[in-house]
C-alpha cells in the first residue's frame, strides 16, 4: 500500500468519487465514515446487502425437512420459513461487513452501499436479525434454541474471526453449505414431534444437500478470483493458478453434486420420481462452461445470477417430486415470489454495475 492510500480520506460525496479510489482507500473510507441513511433507506440498502434472492434456497430446504418429519402445514411452519428467509439475510449481511478487503476489489458498488448504511450500524443490525431468531425459536420449544444458536454461530464464523471458515478452502465449501443444510435441519426439528434424532433417511437428505452445495460453493467463488486472491483470500478458486483451471474443477464437483441424487435415489433414500430433477444437471453443466468462458468480473457475476435461478429450480423440483402437497406448493410459490421479486427491485449487492466500477491498485 502507497503512502496516499494510507492517508485519511475524506468522505465521497457519490458512487463516482468513491469508484475513483483504490480499493484500500475505500476499504477505509467504509471504516471511517459513519452511516447517513435515513431508517428507509436503511431498510433497502440491508435488503440489498442481504441479497433475498439467494436465501430462498434456504426456505426450501427448511420446507424439506418439515415435510420429512411430516409436519404439516400450520402457522409455525410459515414462521419457519421467515426465520429461513432472515437466517440467509443475516448471513450475507455479516459478510458484507466482513469482506471489505476483497469485496473493494470484487464489488465496489456494494462496498458503497455499505459505506452508505455505516459500517458499525450494520453489524449491529445483523445482531439485532440474529437475536429475533433466537426469540422465534423459542415458539416451537426451549431445546429448539440449541439448534438455532449453533446455526446462527456457523453463519457468523463463516465471515469472522476466529474461525472465518470462508478463509479455508475446503472447510469454507462445507460451510458454505450451511446455507442450505442450515435450514434443513431446523425444518425437521421444528416439525410438531419436536427436536429429535434424525432418521436415516433424513441423514441421507442432509448428505444429499452437502455434496450439492459445496459444489454451488466452488461455482460462487469463480468471479470473485481476481480480486480475492489479490486481497490474500485463500477460496476454492484461488487455490488454483488460474480462474479457467478453477472453472473446470467446479464444473467436475457440479456434475457429482448434481447427478449424486441417482445414488440417494437408489439407495431409497429419495423416492424413485426424484430422478425427473436429473435434467437440471445438464443446465448446470452448460452453466459452468459459460462461466469458464466469462471474460471479466461483470460477465463472470450475469452468469452467477442465472446459476441461482437454475439451483433454486433444481431444489424445488427435488422438493415438489419428494413431497408434493400443500407446504411445498406454497414454499415454492413463496420463493418464486421472493426471488424475481427481488430481481425486479434489484435487491441485490451484485448487480452489474455495483462490479463495473473501476479499479486500481493502491
Amino acid at each position: 500500500m502507497t503512502l496516499n492510500a494510507a492517508r485519511p480520506v475524506v468522505a465521497p460525496s457519490g458512487p463516482e468519487e468513491f469508484a475513483a479510489l483504490s480499493p484500500p482507500q475505500r476499504e477505509q473510507a467504509v471504516r471511517t465514515t459513519p452511516g447517513a441513511s435515513g431508517w428507509g433507506e436503511t431498510v433497502r440498502i440491508t435488503l440489498l446487502l442481504g441479497r433475498p434472492r439467494t436465501c430462498v434456497p434456504g426456505m426450501l430446504t427448511f420446507a424439506l425437512g418439515w415435510t420429512v418429519a411430516g409436519g404439516p402445514v400450520s402457522g409455525l411452519f410459515f414462521t419457519g420459513l421467515a426465520v429461513s428467509l432472515v437466517y440467509g439475510l443475516l448471513a450475507n449481511t455479516y459478510n458484507a461487513y466482513t469482506d471489505l478487503a476483497e469485496d473493494s476489489r470484487n464489488l465496489p458498488g456494494r462496498v458503497w452501499q455499505v459505506l452508505r448504511i455505516g459500517h458499525r450500524r450494520l453489524l449491529w443490525i445483523s445482531h439485532a436479525m440474529s437475536a429475533l431468531l433466537l426469540g422465534l425459536s423459542l415458539l416451537y420449544s426451549v431445546a429448539y434454541v440449541v439448534p438455532m444458536a449453533l446455526a446462527l454461530v456457523g453463519a457468523h464464523q463463516y465471515s469472522f474471526l476466529p474461525g472465518r471458515l470462508k478463509a479455508r478452502p475446503v472447510t469454507g465449501l462445507f460451510a458454505f453449505s450451511l446455507a442450505v443444510f442450515g435450514p434443513y435441519l431446523l425444518g425437521y426439528l421444528a416439525a410438531p414431534s419436536g427436536v429429535r434424532r434424525l432418521t436415516g433417511d433424513a441423514w441421507a437428505i442432509l448428505a444429499f444437500l452437502v455434496i450439492w452445495f459445496v459444489a454451488k460453493g466452488m461455482v460462487k467463488n469463480l468471479p470473485d478470483y481476481d480480486g480475492d486472491r489479490d486481497a490474500g483470500l485463500r477460496t476454492s478458486a484461488t487455490v488454483f493458478a488460474d480462474r479457467l483451471s478453477a472453472a473446470r474443477a467446479a464444473t467436475v464437483v457440479t456434475l457429482v453434486g448434481y447427478l449424486s441424487l441417482t445414488g440417494f435415489v437408489l439407495a431409497g433414500s429419495l423416492p424413485l420420481r426424484t430422478l425427473a430433477a436429473l435434467p437440471w444437471a445438464v443446465a448446470a453443466f452448460l452453466q459452468c462452461r459459460a462461466m469458464a468462458k466469462a471474460v471479466d468480473n461483470q460477465a463472470a457475476n450475469a452468469v452467477l445470477k442465472a446459476d441461482m435461478i437454475l439451483s433454486t429450480a433444481f431444489l424445488a423440483s427435488v422438493l415438489v417430486l419428494r413431497a408434493p402437497g400443500w407446504a411445498t406448493a406454497l414454499s415454492v410459490a413463496i420463493g418464486a415470489v421472493i426471488l424475481f421479486g427481488s430481481d425486479r427491485l434489484a435487491l441485490d449487492s451484485r448487480r452489474q454495475r455495483d462490479g463495473a466500477a473501476p479499479t486500481r491498485t493502491a
